[in-house]
């Protein structure tokens, strides 16, 4: 038999197997993604924290040393400089991905808004390309010579306003911020405008009858509606930020100096570009801790403790 919830609430419907048959089926379907799960996340997750206790250069016989990758880290400069990096590259996209996808979704749910389709397709469309090819364009938008950006901006008489946006340290991490923001404003529009449209419709239509506007709907109705969507994505984005790497390997290889070096970055320069893999498997283990603690963090600040 199986256990399946019921819709709309917590009691489970109980259903029996009509023969060995479908038995053997469902743990079939039931093996596979587990299989996949098995092999892609959990046995590379635990040979790497086991790596991490070893000094290694990819060939021959792990050597077995404890503590002492941990303890190189935690003495690097450089290492610290990268986690901070991370952390603020994180902490600028959950504003801008989630904030700005708060936004457009609220703007999606407007009756008078036309082209709705339309407008969703085009902002989701960055979220299914390459983060690649996103760092190739972005890339050449921001060149200091050629790029759009400049180029633009003298025409228009903003000369001041020209920079070289990726060789200056002082902006560098907002200006490669942006491209992943850009990215992924779709991916989480969609996440509200799918919370958004599963609020009733009788709660704004009771409360345009007591004359709240268009603002005071969204934040005194959807706004607490849809907090346990917004605390999941705010989640996944500081989260999925933690990992970025792609869009700074293309637009600066953590340059100039580290300035933009993320831990994913110097999780594979120190792996493959310097042939510490048991360093390397070091800074993903921490990494890894690093981002179930920013994910602790935030459920506790957004009220996770009143929803255990």
């Amino acid at each position: 038999m199986i256990l399946m919830p019921a819709l709309g609430g917590t009691r489970l419907e109980i259903r029996k197997f009509r023969n060995k048959k479908q038995t053997m089926l469902a743990y079939v379907l039931l093996a596979i993604p587990f299989a996949i799960y098995l092999f892609h996340i959990i046995i590379p997750l635990f040979t790497s924290i086991g790596y991490s206790f070893t000094k290694w250069k990819g060939v021959g016989t792990p050597k077995f040393i404890g503590l002492d990758n941990y303890r190189t880290l935690f003495d690097k400069d450089d290492f610290w400089l990268v986690t901070k990096n991370t952390v603020i590259i994180a902490i600028y996209c959950v504003i801008g991905q989630v904030g700005i996808s708060l936004i457009i979704a609220f703007l999606m749910t407007m009756r008078k808004l036309k082209f709705k389709g339309f407008h969703r397709a085009v902002i989701f469309f960055p979220s299914v390309m390459a983060p690649v090819v996103i760092g190739y364009i972005w890339k050449f938008v921001y060149n200091s010579q050629y790029g759009i950006l400049n180029t633009l901006l003298k025409a228009v008489g903003l000369e001041g306003w020209i920079k070289p946006w990726l060789d200056d340290p002082d902006i560098i991490l907002k200006t490669i911020s942006i491209p992943i923001i850009w990215q992924y404003v779709g991916l989480y529009m969609v996440i509200m405008v799918s919370a958004i449209s599963a609020v009733p419709q009788e709660i704004y239509e009771m409360a345009e009858i007591d004359g709240a506007s268009g603002i005071k709907k969204s934040l005194y109705i959807t706004l607490p509606m849809i907090t346990n969507t917004l605390k999941v994505a705010i989640i996944l984005c500081f989260s999925g930020a933690m990992k970025v790497y792609d869009h700074i390997y293309i637009m600066t290889n953590g340059g100039p100096g580290r300035s933009s070096a993320t831990m994913a970055l110097y999780c594979y320069q120190t792996t493959f570009d310097f042939g510490k893999f048991g360093l390397g498997a070091a800074v993903a283990v921490m990494l890894l801790a690093f981002s179930l603690l920013a994910s602790f963090i935030i459920q506790l600040l957004l009220g996770g403790k009143r929803n255990v």
